[in-house]
């Protein structure tokens, strides 16, 4: 549905307290939580459609098909990536009310303790474990497995779980026989396995998915803090509308956001915020509207005829991703693959018709095979990639970040490396057809939890419509390529050792042996991939060090814009980040509510 003129209009009626521009998964949160209050009044700008209804985005085993598709996806593209065969690569974003919750796959994980502290050890006071742990739980209600189901053994303790918060979690059934397999095989290396959302995150288990087992659709930002607060008269939301740039007056030496410009069908208007405007467009687009709203890099400003209202070369710096690097294997029983599954219509539809009475079965799974290990795990001595830091001169401020990664891969508490399994051919991955022959194959893919690697994201233009400029500047670090080499080296190890050897009959990716570093250096460039886990741009660090926000999630230079969201991550985390991004949202709201400045 197009928004009109007229609600554009009435939309700007409204005086809002606070104008969040981004309804995606940690707008929608701070917006519900503002809007408890109803003597406030809340406005929520979000650039995609309102598909709280759509099939598509609720059945969990359809999140496949969203990426890669306009409707549902900003199609945003690196630029040529220098380092990995001057391949420019996607980077699928959600582009509907929801954002990347409505379209991820569901994973429902977060890092490990420590890993957290090491934000408050940049310098942001009162961001550790202790004081985020309670917001994991105050967003989840995860629902029990039943007895006698085959992930139940071991896979979590009730305690580890939220069970008052909105959004559903719970434990799908396995795609595949492969988990207890998977699990079997990492402790045979001497990996352990650990529950579901437990403090020890290093090792084996079945993760939790944000799937509402009741209904068998997804939980996603819109499903649990959107649409049971919809109906609330202080809660304004403003869809397919494009956030442009924040107005400001200025005001001593600090910049105060009196509203926002948003974009709806070429024609601009203005909402007005009485008390704060919250950014909350993600990795990929906050930085965007600081930068048109004058806030930046002053070179990058004048280049683009902005004027600079505060200088920060901070913004839009800092990103760091989650990269992998797969490996394919024909199995030796159909019942260990979707391949033959997927690919053939009878099957597809009886699973459809199962799920469409049932809301069950195949369409109603979740991704649960995963591991996280510790860079000592792998049994790789940890000294080339010291040496590999070392050598690259860096910044006093980014070789604080440097000095944690480099703790963290000498701490057998702490994953650096993150494994899963998917039970299919991953044909855009290998950038090849599965090879002639292969009837049922299944994937490992191994990724690096806290990359090396820094780049950045820029306005291309003035235009809010146009895609920025992103450069992630994957590998630009020599240890993220040995990284990969360990992850792929140890990807073989794992389908070499029973039981998973025992379902494996061959290796189909690579198709040739890899005997030298050399070797599986190339390899690993040819099938490097992300897992879409963009942050950093918008850091929350000290300003000295790169800083755009300050531990109350402040935007240096104002008095009362913030950032919410994925971009103001200082330093990468293992594991998929959605859980996380949820708790730093909730945190956030309650420092909104108590007034930190």
């Amino acid at each position: 549905m197009v928004v009109t003129e007229n609600e554009a209009t009435t939309f700007c009626g409204v005086e809002y307290d606070y104008i969040i521009v981004g309804g995606g998964t940690a707008g929608l949160v701070v917006a519900a939580r503002l809007s408890e209050d109803t003597s406030l009044q809340i406005g929520v700008l979000e650039a995609g459609e309102l598909r709280q209804n759509d099939p598509a985005i609720n059945t969990p085993l359809l999140s496949f098909s969203l990426t890669g598709n306009p409707t549902y996806d900003w199609m945003f593209k690196t630029v040529p990536q220098e380092h990995v065969d001057n391949r420019a690569i996607d980077w699928p974003r959600g582009k509907v009310v929801g954002g990347s919750s409505a379209i991820n796959h569901q994973v429902f994980v977060r890092a490990s303790p420590s890993e957290y502290d090491d934000w408050e050890a940049l310098g942001n006071k009162g961001w550790n474990w202790e004081n985020l742990s309670a917001y994991f739980k105050k967003v989840e209600s995860f629902t029990p497995i039943p007895d006698g189901h085959a992930s139940a053994r071991n896979a979590y303790q009730l305690a580890d779980q939220g069970h008052e918060g909105p959004l559903k979690t719970t434990i799908t059934n396995d795609l595949t026989p492969l988990l207890d397999v998977w699990n079997a095989t990492w402790n045979n290396l001497g990996v352990p396995t650990v529950t579901a959302g437990a403090d020890n995150t290093a090792g084996t288990q079945c993760t939790k998915s944000s799937i509402d087992p009741t209904t068998g659709i997804r939980s996603s930002s819109v499903s649990a803090y959107y649409a049971p607060n919809a109906a609330r008269p202080n809660l304004h939301l403003l869809s397919e509308t494009l956030g442009s740039s924040i107005s400001f007056t200025e005001a001593k030496d600090e910049l105060v956001a009196t509203g926002v410009k948003f974009v709806v069908g070429g024609k601009e208007y203005m909402c007005t915020a009485r008390k704060e405007v919250i950014l909350a467009s993600g990795a990929v687009q906050s930085p965007g509207i600081l930068e048109r709203s004058g806030i930046g890099s002053k070179e990058i400003l004048t280049k683009h005829g902005i004027k600079t209202l505060f200088d920060n070369q901070g913004v839009g710096e800092n990103l760091q991703d989650h990269i992998f690097s797969a490996m394919g294997y024909e199995v030796t029983d159909e019942k260990h693959s979707l391949d033959t599954v997927m690919a053939t219509p009878e099957r597809v539809g009886a699973a459809m018709a199962e799920y469409q009475a049932t809301q069950t079965g195949l369409f109603a799974s979740g991704t649960n095979a995963s591991s996280y290990i510790s860079y000592g795990q792998t049994g790789q001595e940890t000294s080339p990639l010291k040496e590999a830091v070392k050598k690259v001169p860096v910044s006093p401020s980014l070789q604080k970040q440097y000095d944690l990664q480099l703790k963290r891969l000498e701490d057998l508490n702490t994953p650096a490396l993150q494994f899963s399994i998917s039970p299919l051919y991953m044909e855009v991955v290998f950038a090849s057809a599965k090879p002639e022959g292969v009837k049922d194959s299944l994937s490992v893919i191994g990724a690096v939890a806290t990359p090396f690697s820094r780049g950045f994201i820029h306005i291309n233009s003035t235009q809010p419509s146009d895609s920025p400029i992103i450069d992630p500047r994957y590998l630009q670090h020599p240890a993220d390529s040995q990284l990969l080499v360990t992850i792929s080296r140890q990807n073989l190890k794992v389908a070499q050792t029973a039981p998973l050897s025992d379902a494996i009959s061959k290796t189909i990716q690579p198709p040739q042996a890899l005997t030298t570093d050399e070797e599986y250096g190339e390899y690993s460039r040819r099938t490097l991939g992300t897992y879409y886990h963009p942050i950093g741009t918008c850091s929350m660090l000290p300003k000295e060090d790169g800083g755009v926000v300050d531990s109350n999630l402040v935007v240096y230079g104002t008095k009362n814009v913030r950032v919410v969201d994925a971009s103001i991550i200082p330093l990468h985390i293992s594991g998929n980040i959605q859980w996380t991004v949820y708790a730093v949202a909730e945190r956030a709201a309650d420092l909104i509510k108590n007034g930190a400045q």
